[in-house]
């Protein structure tokens, strides 16, 4: 598996955050960017979509408003003795009719279901009889029970193919002769007011607003399907929910399947039952959005790249003196300590920089106190087996030496004498062997007590104490306690050996007359105690300046993973602590 380094980590972090937080920020406000755009959208289809209701049932109003005007008018082409129509050359209502643009007809019905039809679009003055046809059409909307002006719903005309909407009322005269009235809304005047092309007007590309009866069917002329008046239905949710009366906005998918905002409303016209909606496509309201998106994704690029840039130096920054630091490490790991790295920050890595100063520093120096002490060591071990040897070499030579020289000396003198001196000198030549082999015994005990390894430490300790007191005529008391004799050999000789050598030092250099050793163990650790009542002694500040019998004692201690200490004062004695613990093998042994 790869291991990053710390730069690399640095930036990835850095990217990591980067990229997260930009996809954060960018996703709320491309969010929040898009609900705005569509609540202003929805609001903006809803000002279209009240002008146009409005319009719509103005426009609505004031067609009954002028048929109802129509009705009450004296001036119309009708004789009151006979019922007899003509034609309206000078009729002020028809005039007025005519240049509103608003119809395409008016309609005369007899009793006996003759028409008499003025058409507006060319003129109040043209006269023309209709036939049946026209009949079939007014049918479905004339009522003898009409008093009051009635705006019919679309009517289809099956002969021309095309959808119609009435006016209808009844028109009394004095003699009680009445006349049905009928008033043709022409489809372009609706459509003036409902149909928008014009992208400008705030439906853009793919707005249109357009109304919706009861049925299903379009009442008004579709912007994208051409004869969409009661051919085109339209059953989406708003046309639903408008039918049940609610006003509102919502997403769709409209009449030919494409997803759409739309808001909804229902109509208020007397005679009808239609509703008014407002619509735009979903793509078209949401262009500049996604044309944000795209700005926002661009942006988020140009910003991780800086990011990457600034994370790239700021990692560099940090970790080259990291690099340095590490470098420097492995030259003390090395073992050159002549290391030192120059601050260059003052905050953290300044501080582990500093610290990592002071440690080589520290280290050179533990290297030099290591270096001296291990030359003191080997010094004393040296002058300890130098001193050794001396001490072995003048026992060897004053004592079994010149036993040795004595015994030849007895025997070639043997030599030619009687037989009487011969059997003396014999006599006195074993005496004297046997204090050559007690001489050879003494120095061997010196080396390598027997006593120690045969009957343990608690007696080598007796016997060595009782051998001083014999010699030096010093009073020692020894006192122990616990089991001392099952600890391991190494053990057993390291601590004879340091009691040994500071009784011995006792005797050489404390000037006392008494001297207390006491030795006891518990399961943790042994311990020992040595008080003299000697002159005291003055420990050197630095030990390699003393003789080697206290440095071979602290390294015994040492080896040991011990502790020994000397409490000494001038003309009071001199009192030494020792500590060894005891740690057991597998095998339950110390």
């Amino acid at each position: 598996m790869r291991i990053r380094s710390l730069a690399e980590k640095i930036v990835l972090y850095f990217v990591t955050i980067g990229i997260i937080a930009i996809a954060v920020v960018s996703t709320y406000s491309f969010h929040t960017s898009k609900n705005a755009l569509l609540d202003r959208t929805f609001d903006q289809l809803t000002s279209v979509r009240v002008v146009k209701k409005g319009q719509i049932e103005q426009f609505f109003n004031d067609r009954l408003s002028e048929m109802l005007l129509v009705l009450n008018t004296e001036n119309l082409p009708i004789n009151a003795d006979t019922g007899m129509i003509f034609k309206a050359i000078d009729c002020f209502i028809l005039e007025h009719l005519q240049s509103s643009n608003y119809y395409k007809a008016i309609y005369f019905i007899k009793p006996d279901k003759s028409i008499i039809s003025f058409n507006l679009k060319n003129g109040p003055d043209f006269y023309a009889q209709s036939g049946m046809r026209d009949y079939q059409v007014l049918a479905q909307v004339i009522s003898a029970t009409n008093q009051i002006p009635v705006l019919h719903d679309y009517v289809f005309d099956s002969i021309s193919g095309q959808p119609r909407m009435f006016i209808t009322g009844i028109y009394k005269i004095q003699n009680s002769f009445s006349v049905q009235i009928a008033l043709e809304i022409s489809l372009d005047a609706i459509n003036l007011i409902m149909l928008e092309k014009n992208p400008a007007s705030g439906l853009g590309h793919s707005g249109e607003s357009y109304l919706v009866g009861f049925d299903g069917l379009m009442r008004s002329s579709s912007r994208f399907q051409t004869e969409s008046i009661l051919k085109t239905e339209v059953l989406t949710d708003a046309v639903k929910q408008a039918q049940e009366g609610q006003t509102g906005t919502t997403l769709i998918m409209d009449y030919r399947g494409i997803e759409v905002l739309s808001s909804y409303s229902k109509l208020n016209v007397p005679g009808l039952n239609w509703v008014i909606l407002a619509e735009i496509d979903y793509k078209e309201a949401t262009k500049s959005i996604y044309w944000i998106r795209n700005n926002i994704l661009l942006l988020s690029i140009l910003v991780v790249a800086v990011v990457f840039i600034i994370s790239f130096v700021f990692s560099k920054r940090i970790t080259l003196p990291l690099i340095k630091l590490n470098d420097a490490t492995k030259h003390i790991q090395e073992g050159d300590l002549d290391v030192s790295l120059p601050k260059i920050k003052n905050d953290e890595i300044g501080q582990l920089t500093n610290s990592f100063n002071e440690m080589a520093h520290t280290l050179k120096s533990k290297e030099t106190e290591l270096q001296t002490e291990r030359n003191m060591r080997i010094t004393a071990m040296i002058d300890g087996q130098e001193l050794e040897r001396q001490r072995l070499s003048r026992e060897l030579h004053d004592g079994l030496g010149q036993s040795l020289i004595a015994l030849k000396l007895k025997l070639a003198a043997a030599e030619g004498k009687r037989h009487e001196d011969t059997l003396e000198t014999i006599e006195q030549t074993c005496i004297a062997f046997d204090d050559t082999i007690n001489e050879i015994r003494r120095i061997s005990n010196d080396l390598m007590p027997a006593v120690l390894l045969e009957f343990g430490l608690i007696t080598a300790l007796k016997n060595l104490c009782n051998s001083i007191a014999d010699t030096t005529g010093m009073n020692i008391e020894f006192s122990s306690k616990g089991q001392l004799n099952d600890l391991s050999q190494r053990i057993t000789i390291y601590i004879f050996r340091i009691i040994q050598e500071a009784l011995n030092n006792m005797v050489k250099h404390a000037d006392a007359s008494r001297a207390t050793l006491h030795i006891e163990r518990n399961p943790e650790a042994v311990f020992a105690m040595i008080q003299d009542n000697g002159k005291g002694i003055e420990m050197p500040e630095q030990p390699e300046k003393g003789g080697s019998g206290i440095p071979n004692m602290r390294e015994r201690v040492r080896l040991l993973n011990g502790s020994i200490e000397f409490i000494s004062e001038s003309g009071k004695g001199t009192r030494l602590n020792i500590e060894i613990p005891l740690i057991t093998n597998n095998n339950g042994n110390y």
